[in-house]
């Protein structure tokens, strides 16, 4: 399937170890890192919906992507029993840190890329997975996060709940779809099902209301999609 870029500024192909070293330039509305906006202070309703899908069932919690912490703090109000972070990113890990030192409930932060650390897990081990990375190079843009679920279903529970978010990839792809449906079940589904996940387990998605600013780079729609898996 042929994916149109559309975003600027993402390397063609880097070592994806090159991440862990950049520095992040924090302000109260916005992490940007390589001159990329990787998150904004506007996703936070969205976030929060994310959290309240993937927390569900309460539990062991897996969460990929600490950015700014909107999403961090969401699945920390629901009170999980564990609640496990990785981090690729240095600066923004030192965060994740002083997050761990503060919150209420037990949080696990782990530095590394998502898809290098998760074999120190055990099969059905979480109760609930999200993910949020931002894509290392222009390649990826469209399609990081399936790798990442091929390697994490094994470690979800039977009835837990996966979600993924990639704002990245959805705002330039949504401009040639006229439905969030349509845009899911050509772009993402055959990707999922691609990497292991059982047709009977893809749920459909959530359409939810956004605002972001008109000078966000990244997207520019009225709604977003949180997509929903739970595993048989």
């Amino acid at each position: 399937m042929n994916f149109e870029s559309g975003y600027q500024g993402l390397k063609s192909s880097a070592d994806p170890q090159r991440w862990s070293a950049q520095k992040e330039v924090l302000t109260d509305e916005k992490l940007v890192i390589e001159g990329h906006p990787v998150m904004e202070r506007w996703e936070t309703p969205y976030m929060g919906a994310f959290a309240a899908l993937v927390t569900r069932h309460g539990g062991r919690i897996l969460e990929c992507g600490f950015g700014l912490g909107i999403s961090a703090h969401a699945i920390q109000s629901y009170a999980p029993e564990e609640h496990v972070i990785i981090e690729a990113n240095d600066d923004v890990f030192k965060r994740l840190i002083d997050f761990q030192n503060s919150a209420v409930n037990k949080v696990t932060p782990i530095l590394g890329l998502a898809c290098d650390v998760l074999e120190s897990f055990s099969d059905q081990s979480f109760d609930g997975i999200f993910y949020d990375t931002y894509p290392l190079n222009a390649d990826e843009q469209h399609t990081h996060q399936f790798p990442f679920i091929k390697k994490v279903y094994p470690l979800l529970k039977k009835g837990g709940i996966l979600s993924y978010c990639n704002l990245t990839s959805t705002g330039v792809l949504k401009n040639r779809y006229d439905s969030w449906e349509a845009l899911f079940n050509e772009t993402q589904v055959p990707y999922l099902l691609e990497a292991g996940v059982p047709e009977k387990d893809i749920k459909g998605i959530i359409i939810f209301k956004v605002s972001p600013p008109t000078d966000c780079l990244y997207f520019q729609h009225k709604t977003a999609m949180i997509p929903i898996i739970v595993k048989e």
